[in-house]
C-alpha cells in the first residue's frame, strides 16, 4: 500500500484543467495541477509579443452571460468586463457586436438595410431562418442533430449570398460552416449567443489571461498547487482505476483521482490503448478535427471604430475578423490596434491557404498590410492533433454525443474543448466540466462556495 497526498491530479493547466481544480479546492479536495508548458492557460491565455498580448488559440468569451463567466462566478473567481453597452455609451457606437463587409468596400450593420447587398425578400428570408432556428417549435421542418443548417436554410431561401453570410456566421462561432454543422447545435449557439450579440457581449479587461489569472488565485489560495514544466508521461493505472501518473523525470505522483485536460489522443497516448475499451478507441480515432487558421497582425491603425467583429461572406477563406483592441486598448502598446483573422482550412496545404487568407485581407482592407500600417504577422494553425481542436461541432460530435468526462478506467475523467457539450466554441467547455465535477463529488449541487 502506498499513502496519496493529493485527492486529485489534473493534468493539463487549460482552461478546463483549471476550472475543474477551482471546483475541486472549493469542495476542500486537495488538489495538484501538472502542466508541461512553462506558462498556464493553454489555448486560452495571452502571451506577450512586441508588447501586445497575443492569444494562444481563442478569444471566446461572450461576457457575463456566457457559460466561462457563471462557472467562475460559481468558483468565486472574479472577472471585471467591459461591454458593448458601456462602449456604447462612452463612445456613441451602435452597440453592436459586428458588421459585414465585402470586398468591394461596402459594409453594413444587420440592423439596417443601407448599403445592404440583399433584396429586401432575400432580408426576409434570412430573418425566417434565424427566427425559426431561435424558436422553441417549428412545425414541419426539422432542426435536430441529424441535419445541417444547409438543410434546414433550404426550407427559406434558394440564395447563395444567405448561405454564405450563414456560413460566416457559422465559421466564426464553430471554425464549421452550413453545411458541416447540424441545426441542433447551431441552434443552441444562437439560444447562447442571442442576446449577448448585443449590448451584454463583453471581453475580459486585460484579456482572457484575466480569467485564467483569476482561476489560479481560487486554486492557490484554497491550496491547490500548480506546477509548470511538469510534463506526465504516464497515467498509473492499477485494476482498471486509476492510481496517479508518472512525470518525464521517473517520479511518480498518487491520489485518489486523475483527470486529464491533456485532450484525448493524448490521454489514449499517456494511459495505452488497451487500458481502454474498442468502442471508446473507436470514438476517439474517428474524431473529426477543427482545421482553421489563424492570422494575428499587430496594426498602426485601427480596422474598426463602431464593432469589435467584421463577418466577410465574399471572402475565399476569411469567416471573419475580431479585433479585440476595440474593447480593451491594453492589450496592445499605446496607440496601436490588434486583429485576428479566422479562416476555416478547406485544403491540406498550409502555405495557400495563408495565402488566400492573407489576399482575402488585402482584397477587403487594401494597404492594410504595407510596412508602414503592419506591426507584426504571426500565423496560427489548428489541425489534426492541436489540443482544443480534436472534435469539431460536427456530426455524431454535439451535446451528450461528445466525450463523456467519465471514462471507462475507475477515478479517471477528461475535460476540455472535446468533452461533453455544446456552444460557442471554447464556451462549451464549463459545461463538461461542470459534468465532471458532478461525477467525481457525487452531487449535481456539487458546490458551495466557501470564503
Amino acid at each position: 500500500m502506498f499513502e496519496k497526498k493529493y485527492d486529485a491530479i489534473i493534468i493539463g493547466a487549460g482552461l478546463g484543467g483549471l476550472m475543474t481544480a477551482a471546483g475541486l479546492v472549493q469542495a476542500k479536495k486537495r488538489v495538484l495541477v501538472l502542466e508541461k508548458a512553462a506558462f498556464i492557460g493553454g489555448k486560452y491565455t495571452e502571451i506577450d509579443y512586441k508588447g501586445y498580448k497575443v492569444t494562444t488559440g481563442a478569444w471566446t468569451n461572450m461576457g457575463s452571460n456566457s457559460h466561462i463567466d457563471r462557472f467562475c462566478q460559481k468558483v468565486g473567481a472574479q472577472v471585471d468586463y467591459i461591454t458593448l453597452k458601456q462602449i456604447r455609451k462612452e463612445r456613441g457606437t451602435p452597440g453592436l457586436l459586428g458588421k459585414i463587409r465585402y470586398k468591394n468596400g461596402k459594409e453594413f450593420l444587420p440592423t439596417s438595410t443601407l448599403n445592404s447587398p440583399f433584396s429586401e425578400s432575400e432580408m426576409q428570408e434570412f430573418s425566417k431562418i434565424m427566427i425559426g432556428m431561435v424558436s422553441k417549435e417549428l412545425e414541419g421542418i426539422d432542426r435536430s442533430k441529424n441535419v445541417s443548417v444547409f438543410e434546414y436554410a433550404k426550407n427559406f431561401t434558394n440564395s447563395d449570398k444567405i448561405i454564405k453570410l450563414l456560413d460566416s456566421l457559422i465559421g466564426i462561432a464553430s471554425g464549421l460552416n452550413s453545411k458541416t454543422i447540424p441545426a441542433s447545435e447551431y441552434k443552441i449557439i444562437l439560444d447562447d449567443g442571442f442576446g449577448i450579440a448585443s449590448g451584454s457581449f463583453g471581453f475580459p479587461i486585460g484579456g482572457i489571461k484575466s480569467i485564467i489569472d483569476a482561476l489560479e488565485k481560487v486554486i492557490i489560495n484554497k491550496g491547490g498547487e500548480i506546477r509548470t514544466k511538469s510534463a506526465v508521461e504516464k497515467i498509473l493505472i492499477d485494476s482498471n482505476s486509476a492510481t496517479g501518473v508518472q512525470l518525464s523525470d521517473g517520479k511518480s505522483i498518487y491520489s485518489d483521482l486523475v483527470v486529464s485536460n491533456a485532450g484525448p489522443r493524448n490521454l489514449l497516448k499517456i494511459c495505452g490503448r488497451n487500458k481502454f475499451p474498442s468502442s471508446f478507441l473507436k470514438q476517439v480515432d474517428s474524431l473529426i478535427p477543427i482545421e482553421a487558421l489563424a492570422i494575428i497582425c499587430g496594426l498602426n491603425e485601427p480596422l474598426s471604430e463602431d464593432v469589435p467583429m467584421i463577418i466577410t461572406p465574399d471572402c475565399q477563406r476569411i469567416a471573419g475578423i475580431f479585433q479585440p483592441t476595440f474593447f480593451d486598448p491594453s492589450v496592445a502598446p499605446p496607440g496601436k490596434t490588434m486583429i485576428d483573422i479566422f479562416a476555416p482550412l478547406k485544403t491540406k496545404d498550409i502555405k495557400k491557404e495563408i495565402d488566400l487568407t492573407v489576399k482575402d485581407l488585402e482584397d477587403l482592407y487594401p494597404g492594410i498590410l504595407d510596412p508602414s500600417n503592419l506591426d507584426f504577422q504571426l500565423n496560427m494553425v489548428f489541425a489534426g492533433d492541436f489540443p482544443a481542436a480534436e472534435g469539431a461541432q460536427t456530426f455524431r460530435q454535439t451535446g451528450n454525443d461528445r466525450i463523456d468526462p467519465r471514462l471507462p478506467v475507475n477515478n479517471l475523467f477528461m475535460v476540455g474543448a472535446e468533452a461533453i457539450g455544446s456552444g460557442v466554441a471554447a464556451d462549451l467547455i464549463p459545461i463538461g466540466v461542470n459534468k465532471a465535477l458532478e461525477y467525481i463529488l457525487g452531487t449535481e449541487k456539487w458546490l458551495k462556495v466557501t470564503t
